[in-house]
């Protein structure tokens, strides 16, 4: 596991994969690098891909910080940015759930270029609902009480492993308050996204999933992105089961012929 410091602070990665193109993994809030190997994930793409793996600001074996405003979308950027740069890559694909998802949507509207495909899941571009600020909310009056168990009963949390939890808890109560109220600050890129992106995008999401009428209508409202509807989402590991995810993105993946970035027909 190597380093690169971004804003005076240590962010950790891992590169696996001997061949092929880069594919960027971004976990959820309460995941690490780690959790991507343990869910099934990196022994699958790892073959056809060189797949990147980081934990953010906050997180897995990163420094860390109780100031929300080094959580806020701006600094996340720069910090993923900083990562690419110092790694000399660009045009990578990108796959993020959860938070992951809404730095997926920032690279779209202000870092186009960095971008291959982008495949998101468990998080829309817009200003959040009353009800997701509610249950960020909740989450962070959790942590203060240190009451872990509820966390616990929260959907994608059921599933984790107690040696997930583990980490989990290791994380400092106060960071992991300053990454949630951050969250809750989140100001939507519905506006900033251009209405044809540079860069062909999938919306993963469920009927039963909370925030699936607007995963949809982003699909919609963006040239070049496609939504997929899962019949049920079951996670494993606190991602979604990869036996379910990952035959339909490695389908959509597949399917994205690289155009450079002088041409001007997009992408074919």
């Amino acid at each position: 596991m190597a380093f690169v410091v971004s804003r005076q602070r240590k962010i950790f990665y891992d590169l696996d994969g001997e061949r092929g193109p880069y594919l960027l993994l971004y976990p959820s809030l309460w995941m690490d690098l780690q959790s991507w190997e343990e869910a099934g994930y990196l022994d699958v793409l790892q073959q056809e891909y060189r797949v990147l793996r980081m934990d953010p600001l906050g997180q897995g074996r990163s420094d860390d910080s109780d100031d929300i405003s080094d959580y806020l979308p701006a600094a996340r950027l720069q910090d993923l940015c900083c990562l690419l740069t110092a790694l000399e890559l660009d045009n990578v694909h990108f796959l993020g759930i959860g938070e992951g998802a809404r730095i997926g949507y920032l690279l779209s509207a202000w870092e186009p270029n960095r971008l291959r495909s982008m495949a998101v899941l468990d998080g829309h571009p817009y200003v959040p609902e009353e009800y997701e600020k509610k249950t960020w909310q909740q989450h962070v009056d959790w942590v203060k009480a240190q009451d872990w168990e509820k966390i616990r009963q929260e959907p994608g949390l059921k599933e984790l492993s107690d040696l997930q939890w583990d980490r989990i808890q290791k994380v400092k109560s106060s960071n992991r308050i300053a990454a949630l109220q951050a969250e809750m600050q989140w100001p939507g890129v519905d506006q900033e996204l251009p209405p044809a992106p540079s860069a062909p995008g999938m919306l993963f999401t469920s009927t039963r999933e909370s925030s699936f009428m607007k995963m949809r209508e982003a699909g919609r409202n963006c040239a070049y992105w496609r939504y997929h509807i899962f019949p049920q989402l079951e996670y494993r590991e606190g991602l979604l089961d990869s036996e379910i995810l990952l035959p339909a993105y490695l389908d959509f993946v597949r399917r994205q012929r690289w155009v450079p970035r002088n041409y001007e027909g997009g992408y074919l």
